[in-house]
């Protein structure tokens, strides 16, 4: 006589593609099993490990080519084509510039503005207004050039062009062009601040904990580089508990990392998840209830 042995399987971690499939085991949590994926499609794992299907997606706004996505809590901003344009909360747009390049747009706020570089334009947004950058019309400043990336961190700005990271004078959108630089070995795919230092990525990760251009201090802390456009802020808290203020999330060639103050970086994913370093990518975090979710998209 056969017999069935049947188990009901509730709780899941998420995916282990590292693992031989043989090998992978569920652990223990709060005494329950929790089980790892090897595959997982259309499909969502919420703070209690339980699993549901990914809800669908409606068209809210239609465009050309829409793409640099980018929002705080008093604005949104995207390209579409080449204008840049504002969106609001009951998704109706206004265009606030046209004629831009067809590259990824770069922002940062700085108290009501919002900066915007894609390396060949730069400029800031005021609610739906576009200024350009004012000629600081005195000797040895410039304004910032456009680039590939923009931060804002303790009164300065910082712009990546290139393997050149600009760094404002203090309180300003213009750079001295005697000092107001620093070199870095390959180009760089990521600035982003934490409440003590900025993260710096071109072929390594750099930490840099200065207070402006006169202190600037970096310290290697990572070997992996940052995948471009997957960089974003968030609270640390809601990732660990034991972290506290800014955090910063990104997608490396190794795995998906967290950066907290001090320049310490772990990396969520590199023990269990393989996947194929690209180029370039896109990433948000997405609030359904008390869930957060880090969502990338890597492509060439």
């Amino acid at each position: 006589m056969d017999a069935t042995i049947s188990q009901t399987i509730e709780r899941f971690s998420g995916i282990n593609n590292s693992d031989e499939l043989t090998r992978l085991s569920p652990v223990a949590i709060d005494n329950v099993y929790v089980y790892p994926l090897s595959q997982a499609s259309n499909v969502e794992i919420d703070n209690t490990y339980g699993i549901k299907s990914r809800s669908g997606y409606d068209e809210i706004v239609a465009g050309t080519d829409i793409h640099s996505l980018w929002a705080d809590t008093q604005i949104c901003l995207f390209v579409d084509n080449a204008s840049l344009k504002t969106l609001d909360e009951i998704y109706n747009t206004v265009t606030v510039r046209t004629g831009l390049s067809d590259r990824r747009m770069s922002y940062a706020r700085n108290n009501d503005r919002v900066y915007y570089t894609n390396e060949e334009q730069i400029g800031y947004v005021i609610g739906v207004t576009d200024y350009p950058l004012p000629d600081p019309d005195r000797e040895f400043k410039l304004p910032l050039p456009a680039g590939q990336v923009i931060e804002y961190f303790k009164g300065c700005l910082y712009v990546a062009k290139d393997n050149i990271l600009y760094i404002s004078d203090p309180l300003c959108d213009y750079y001295d062009a005697r000092i107001g630089y620093r070199i870095f070995t390959n180009r760089i795919t990521m600035v982003k601040a934490v409440d003590d230092g900025l993260f710096v990525s071109d072929d390594h990760v750099w930490f840099v904990n200065g207070k402006g251009n006169e202190d600037f201090d970096r310290n290697e802390v990572y070997s992996s580089p940052a995948i471009p456009n997957t960089a974003l802020s968030v609270n640390a808290k809601s990732v660990n508990d034991s972290f506290q203020g800014t955090a910063v999330i990104w997608t490396s060639e190794n795995g998906i990392c967290l950066g907290v103050n001090g320049g310490e970086i772990s990396n969520l994913t590199e023990s269990k998840y393989e996947f194929t370093p690209t180029s370039t990518g896109a990433a948000f975090i997405r609030k359904n209830g008390n869930v957060r979710h880090y969502i990338n998209v890597l492509g060439g």
